[in-house]
Formats: structure tokens, sequence, C-alpha cells
């Protein structure tokens, strides 16, 4: 029998901080111990003490070239962890605190009935992220932590600073 599971997904730097800032908060919250937290992450990240699946990011610091090279090796790795995460959990539910590593999971564990939930990132406060663009469209819950950015996502929670 598949235990269920909550996936955590984020990046290097910020993104990482943030999420790691979240899951000091949910230690205090009584989950239940049924459901296990699985981690993606950028290579190099590492989200907490969380056993995961690290992945080739999408956009790194390269020219725009190199990035588009990378996009189809980098769609294969997501679609293996996905699918070894399938194989060993029932995702009920996706968290992520960005960056695009997160659009390919989220979308397809919504499309599998997964609750997405999305934070965008703190730096943000007069644009919108490329990824926000998209997970706003694919979150079942969108939240923003500057006031400002709820000028652009008006279905958004303002959840304050992680």
């Amino acid at each position: 029998m598949k235990q269920d599971a909550i996936v955590i997904i984020a990046g290097e730097g910020g993104h990482l901080a943030q999420m790691n800032r979240l899951l000091t908060y949910t230690e205090s919250i009584a989950l239940d111990p049924a459901v296990h937290l699985v981690g993606l992450w950028e290579n190099g990240a590492r989200i907490a003490e969380l056993d995961g699946y690290s992945l080739l990011p999408i956009r790194h610091k390269h020219s725009l070239l190199r990035t588009i090279l990378r996009i189809p090796r980098s769609i294969r790795l997501h679609l293996a962890a996905i699918s070894r995460i399938r194989r060993q959990y029932t995702v009920r539910g996706v968290v992520s605190t960005g960056p695009g590593i997160a659009v390919v999971p989220s979308l397809y564990f919504r499309l599998t009935g997964a609750n997405v939930v999305f934070i965008e990132t703190w730096s943000r406060f007069h644009t919108r992220s490329w990824t926000g663009r998209f997970m706003y469209r694919i979150a079942h819950r969108f939240y923003v932590q500057n006031r400002e950015q709820m000028r652009f996502y008006p279905k958004a929670r303002f959840g304050g600073r992680l």
C-alpha cells in the first residue's frame, strides 16, 4: 500500500530559505504522522532533512541558448522524479516557494488530484515572477508575502513574510 505524501518543492537561495522557514513553522503543527514530506529541489540545494530528489534547474545563470538547450534534459529529470514519487506515494498535495522547477510537477500532480499551494517569493514587490505567472493559474491556493503583489494577483491571499 502506498503512503500518503505532500511534495515540497524549492530551489536555491531565497526560495530554499523560505521553504526551510515554512517547514520550521509547521513543526509546531500536529501533522498526521502517516503523511510523509517528499522534497524536490534544484541541484546544489537541499530542503531541510527531507528525503527527495534533486532536479536540474530549467533556468540557471547561463546564456539564453544554454538554458534552452537544457530544457529537454530538465523535463526528463522532472518526469523521472515524478514517476519515482508516484510509485512510492499517493501525493495529496504540493507546496512550493518556487522557482521554475515547481511548474511541471505542480501541473502534473494537480491533474492527478493533488492540491497545490504556491507562495510567491518575498523579493517581489512591483513585478510578477515568471513562475508566479504560471502557478497563479495552476495553484489551488496562491499566497503573496508583500501586500503590493495583491494588485497583480487579485485572488491571492496575503500570508505575510516567511
